[in-house]
């Protein structure tokens, strides 16, 4: 299996998403796999400015320190589903509320 992302990506199926996940869980290399929670929990959180997860990937590319590169999606999927869902997050729950800026946020609980 290779172990670059670009190489990854000639392989017929993959995605960045997954080209992403096997470089950082199976060889721990400096990656960000950008799902759906990852890119809407930075994006409500002003942390970046984005369309689309491929567009996230990039901008957290540039952003985000390369020692949160591994950790972030495992730690965006679980809040996201817990916290920080689609609709109607639980804003009053959430331990980084007062850093959010809630982009999109029409209501909450």
């Amino acid at each position: 299996m290779p172990d670059e992302i670009d190489e990854l990506l000639k392989l017929n199926g993959v995605g960045r998403k997954t080209a992403n996940l096997v470089v950082t869980l199976g060889y721990q290399k400096p990656g960000i796999c950008v799902d759906t929670h990852v890119h809407r929990i930075t994006n409500r959180w002003g942390y970046v400015q984005t369309r689309n997860p491929h567009e996230t990937e990039f901008a957290l590319r540039e952003k985000l320190p390369k020692k949160y590169w591994l950790t972030i999606n495992d730690l965006l999927v679980t809040f996201g589903q817990n916290i920080c869902v689609p609709i109607s997050p639980k804003c009053s729950i959430c331990p980084v509320t007062v850093y959010c800026k809630k982009v999109e946020v029409t209501r909450s609980r």
